[in-house]
C-alpha cells in the first residue's frame, strides 16, 4: 500500500476518468436526439448561409466555393453525425485511458523507480486521462459550426499536451519494464532513477 500511496493522485485521476466516462454515456444516452436534432438544426442553418453567397462574386475576389467549403467536408455524409460521433468518442477514450493509466500505474507502483519519478508518472498519466477525452467532446460540439477540420484545429491547444503527457508516461514505462527485465536499474549508472 505504501508504494501505491506514491501514485495514488494519478490513479485518484483514472478513476475520474472512468467516471466521467459512465456520466458521459448517460447524457448521451438520454440526450442523443436532442444533440442530433440540434446539430442538423445547425447544419441547415449553415447551408442556408452559405446558398445565397454570389459564386460569381467569389470568382472576381479570388475565392472559390470549395475553399470556402474546405472545412465543412464529412467523412459520414452528415456534419451532424461526425459530431455525434466526436462526442462518443469522448466516452470511449475516458472509458479505455482511464483504465489504460490505472494499470499502468500499478505497473509503476510496483516498479523500483525512486519516488519522485512514480509521483511524476501519476501526475503525468491522470492529467492525460482527464485532459485528452475532453478534447473529443469539444471538438464534436464545435463540428458543424466550424467543419471537422476547423473543429480539429480549435483544440489542439488541449489536445497536444494531452497526447504529450500520454505518449511521454507510455515511452517512460515501456522504458522502465525493459530496464527492469534486463536487471540494469541495479547499475550506477541509473542510481539517480532506481532504488538499489
Amino acid at each position: 500500500m505504501k508504494r501505491i500511496r506514491l501514485v495514488r493522485h494519478g490513479l485518484l485521476m483514472g478513476m475520474l476518468a472512468l467516471l466521467c466516462g459512465e456520466l458521459w454515456a448517460v447524457y448521451l444516452a438520454t440526450h442523443h436526439e436532442q444533440l442530433h436534432g440540434d446539430f442538423e438544426r445547425q447544419s441547415a442553418l449553415m447551408s442556408q448561409i452559405m446558398e445565397p453567397h454570389d459564386h460569381a462574386d467569389d470568382m472576381m475576389h479570388g475565392h472559390d466555393m470549395d475553399s470556402m467549403l474546405q472545412g465543412q467536408h464529412s467523412h459520414s455524409g452528415s456534419l451532424a453525425t461526425d459530431a455525434m460521433q466526436r462526442l462518443l468518442r469522448g466516452h470511449i477514450h475516458f472509458m479505455g485511458i482511464g483504465m489504460l493509466v490505472i494499470i499502468m500505474l500499478l505497473l509503476v507502483a510496483a516498479s523500483s523507480l525512486k519516488s519522485i519519478w512514480k509521483r511524476l508518472l501519476g501526475w503525468s498519466f491522470g492529467l492525460g486521462a482527464l485532459l485528452y477525452p475532453p478534447a473529443w467532446i469539444l471538438m464534436g460540439l464545435r463540428t458543424v459550426e466550424l467543419g471537422p477540420q476547423g473543429a480539429e484545429a480549435s483544440v489542439l491547444w488541449l489536445f497536444g499536451p494531452a497526447v504529450a503527457l500520454l505518449i511521454g508516461s507510455t515511452l517512460a514505462v515501456l522504458a522502465l519494464l525493459i530496464i527492469e527485465m534486463a536487471g540494469w536499474g541495479r547499475s550506477r549508472w541509473l542510481a539517480w532513477a532506481f532504488d538499489s
